[in-house]
């Protein structure tokens, strides 16, 4: 390498990069789902959360910005300023040029202020395509649900007690500090896992809808028929959450030989 260093070109390449990258996060912010359907599932997309695009855009906005700036005042500063003024006739130079140009933006500024179309069409698709993620199964119970702990989920849904959604994450192996400081968040980044996982966890009813027909007394065989799966699968599910069963054994006995109700031991082998 040699020669004089070049403002001009490392301004033209840093310009050219920020621009790819806001375009890119741009169209992906547009189209990404709401915060509280993001934060809820975990969302990501090439390896980067909502709020790490967001970063992304933000900070690549500001560089634009800048070097927009060296790039005006360094390297074309005489020509901005021969737009204003003409050398051969005294007054504006390129008067139509700066209309139209400020006629562009102000009809771009207001027509998004007051919703006017195309502008509030391009902002209701945008609408649209965030809410298509949203289904009714993978929505929160309530708004940013993750940033509650379980005793404060628990107490505005009326689920079960603390001691019963403790002994539920226990047996799912879930690591966990207290129910009572720990938000959904937290505890989902600490067993690589999200909000939504726990809620199903601690919520899951399994088994209720089937005590009335005996599910204590049907044996693990019984319900690997029903659930089309391998009797040997569902023992070794069992066997990996420290429950020791046998096909034959009812879930009854099964709970009663490892402290555990029929419905959990349930749950593990329905998931």
């Amino acid at each position: 390498m040699s020669g004089k260093f070049s403002w001009r070109a490392f301004i033209s390449f840093g310009l050219t990069y920020a621009m790819v990258i806001l375009l890119v996060s741009g169209l992906i912010l547009y189209v990404s789902p709401p915060g509280r359907y993001a934060h809820w599932v975990n969302w990501t997309l090439w390896g980067l959360t909502k709020e790490e695009w967001q970063g992304l855009h933000t900070l690549f906005s500001f560089s634009f910005i800048l070097l927009s700036i060296f790039h005006l005042f360094s390297a074309n500063w005489k020509a901005f300023l021969s737009y204003f003024r003409s050398k051969r006739h005294n007054g504006f130079n390129k008067k139509r040029e700066f209309a139209f140009s400020t006629l562009l933006i102000l009809a771009v500024f207001f027509g998004t202020y007051f919703s006017v179309p195309p502008f509030e069409n391009v902002m209701a698709l945008g609408e649209d395509l965030t809410n298509s993620w949203e289904n009714t199964e993978d929505r929160a119970p309530v708004p940013h649900a993750e940033l509650l702990t379980l005793a404060e989920l628990a107490d505005q849904l009326h689920l079960e007690s603390t001691d019963e959604m403790t002994r539920k994450l226990q047996n799912h192996q879930i690591k966990f500090e207290d129910v009572h400081t720990q938000t959904l968040e937290e505890m989902a980044a600490a067993n690589n896992t999200t909000p939504a996982e726990l809620y199903d966890i601690v919520s899951k009813r399994a088994g209720n809808s089937m005590q009335g027909s005996g599910v204590g007394r049907k044996t693990l065989e019984d319900f690997a028929s029903e659930l089309n799966k391998n009797a040997d699968d569902l023992i070794q599910i069992l066997k990996d959450n420290n429950i020791q069963a046998d096909k034959k054994q009812t879930l009854r006995t099964i709970g009663e030989n490892n402290n555990l109700p029929p419905r959990d031991v349930y749950e593990l082998i329905s998931k």
